[in-house]
């Protein structure tokens, strides 16, 4: 078959899988004549992202017995749809293939490493993502994404020590410069752990950290939890300046003030949603809904 039929063919698959016409899609796929490595990948991916992550396995499972050799963006797909199923077991499988066969030892990249620490992140298995990440160190140069992992796992493990040691190790033995999302996952754990000061200071050492609203909802909201009345005034200012008409955020500190006997701060603090006009209804739906941190 000429190299433009098996494009014309593939080009069609990927047009019907873009538009989740995965039925028309595995018809084209089952009429082809020749499915190369791209075709049985696009078929995979089409599954996963529509949610169908058995058919993806069962897919990437007969694309292996007709000897079809996967590459980078395969195992990229079918070890998403571990991760969303999740089948914890059938991703530690696909780990010790493409670990365990030299021919895709060059598949072992940073892209799909990630994929993997992600994937034992949404299955709950933290030690095995940050085991894999201390595997991969000495090969494998992780990015921002791979961080993203390893810190969403000692978040989800509680580990605050090894949490630090892995945002430090970014600029330090990386040369990665840790973003906004970084520094926020160690802010929740702090403010689960209740060592709010220090998250507080994270969040003057992040860049455009002061600026940013979610990271001082954050800590506000671990304040409420933990019961911290200095560090929610402070959360709650920094809030009130970025965005003065919101009116959840006075509601949440005159809830704080009211819980710890504060009546005379939480009457003031009503006395400032009025002064601002916040209007009534938006007053009771900051009240009656949940509370974004």
């Amino acid at each position: 078959m000429h190299g433009t039929d098996v494009f014309s063919w593939t080009s069609m698959l990927v047009a019907y899988i873009r538009a989740s016409r995965l039925a028309d899609a595995c018809a084209l796929f089952d009429s082809m004549p020749f499915r190369n490595v791209v075709a049985w990948t696009a078929l995979i991916t089409g599954f996963a992202q529509n949610g169908e992550g058995e058919k993806a396995l069962c897919v990437f499972k007969e694309m292996v017995e007709e000897g079809i050799v996967p590459n980078a963006s395969t195992y990229v797909s079918v070890l998403g749809a571990c991760a969303d199923i999740p089948l914890i077991e059938k991703g530690k499988q696909l780990h010790g293939h493409i670990f365990g066969y030299t021919r895709l030892i060059d598949l072992y990249n940073v892209i799909v490493v990630n994929v993997l620490i992600d994937m034992y992140c949404k299955c709950g298995d933290m030690i095995s993502a940050m085991t894999l990440f201390e595997r991969i160190e000495a090969g494998t140069k992780p990015n921002h994404v791979t961080f993203l992992g390893v810190l969403s796992a000692c978040s989800h493990c509680g580990l605050l020590s090894e949490g630090f040691h892995y945002l430090h190790s970014m600029r330090r033995e990386y040369s990665i410069v840790p973003q906004l999302d970084h520094y926020g996952i160690l802010i929740d754990l702090l403010g689960r752990k209740n060592v709010l000061r220090e998250a507080a200071e994270l969040i003057k050492g992040a860049p455009w950290g002061t600026k940013n609203i979610g990271m001082w909802g954050a800590l506000l909201g671990a304040c409420r939890v933990h019961g911290n009345l200095e560090l929610a005034k402070r959360a709650a200012e920094a809030l009130f300046e970025l965005e003065p008409d919101n009116a959840a955020r006075y509601i949440m500190l005159s809830n704080i003030y009211t819980a710890a006997g504060r009546w005379n701060d939480a009457r003031r603090l009503r006395r400032l949603l009025y002064l601002h006009s916040f209007s009534e209804a938006q007053t009771q739906s900051a009240q009656s809904s949940p509370q974004q941190y």
